[in-house]
């Protein structure tokens, strides 16, 4: 859990939920309704700061706006003020349809920082790769030029760092250069974060540190030629990251783990 301390903002990251689009729908033999609900308990049992929480792409899949609506419901007891953006298996306007909230593209204030929430999904290569579009490359790069003293986390769905995993790197961030190259030319740019990789990251782009956050719904094991799900260990378990933003400009970030996995059976 995030030390406390009062200068600071917390960040909640949930990634790759992969709620069904209907209760009690199997995803991959998994119960992601109630599995999410146990990281939600844990999170208020463990009495978790969160002063935004930010789901960060894949949260239901392929579900219409009753779906993203059951979602929301299901986070309902989590403080903190809400921001989604879209993965590959998210549908935009059933998002729009469930709720007000912006969906992808939007600047956060956070006093001391600014949060970048960027729409990875343009583009689609059907396999589950997706770009920043043209639009959403120069929005960044104009964000990135304004207030320079002011220190940046930028979050989006797809990775933008090639892994070890031969598979899941043919549908990474298809544009990763162009913007990998916008971050390192933005010294501000303290944070970059992402889903989709379904396990926990930690490296670097440039000066900024690089996180992954593992999924609410089933881990995949990295360093993999093809795919192969995690299903033995602690890392097979749910997880979360949260992040403390502190007034000096300094980010630190923890990984935690929720367990036992919710095993179901698929309903005929």
């Amino acid at each position: 859990m995030a030390e406390a301390r009062s200068d600071s903002i917390y960040l909640l990251q949930l990634t790759d939920c992969h709620l069904m689009p209907q209760p009690g729908q199997l995803f991959r033999h998994i119960d992601v309704d109630l599995q999410l609900a146990q990281v939600v308990d844990h999170l208020v049992a463990n009495g978790q700061p969160i002063d935004h929480l930010l789901l960060t792409g894949d949260l239901v899949h392929h579900g219409g706006a009753d779906a993203y609506l059951r979602l929301l419901d299901i986070l309902a007891p989590l403080p903190g003020e809400r921001h989604w953006i879209p993965g590959n298996h998210d549908e935009i306007d059933a998002m729009r349809a469930a709720t007000s909230m912006p969906c992808g593209q939007e600047e956060v204030d956070l006093g001391y920082w600014r949060l970048l929430l960027l729409d990875s999904t343009s583009h689609p290569d059907g396999r589950g790769s997706g770009s920043l579009s043209e639009e959403e490359l120069r929005w960044l790069q104009q964000r990135l030029a304004q207030s320079p003293e002011r220190p940046v986390l930028i979050a989006l769905h797809h990775n933008p760092l090639s892994t070890a995993s031969d598979w899941q790197d043919q549908i990474m961030l298809a544009n990763t250069a162009a913007f990998t190259e916008l971050v390192q030319s933005a010294p501000q740019v303290k944070a970059v974060i992402c889903g989709h990789l379904h396990q926990a990251q930690s490296r670097r782009i440039g000066q900024a540190q690089f996180w992954c956050s593992p999924s609410t719904s089933v881990q995949f094991r990295p360093a993999q030629a093809d795919f192969l799900l995690e299903t033995e260990g602690p890392d097979a378990r749910p997880g979360y990251r949260w992040y403390r933003l502190d007034a000096d400009g300094g980010i630190e970030s923890g990984l935690e783990r929720v367990g036992p996995v919710a095993q179901g059976s698929e309903l005929g």
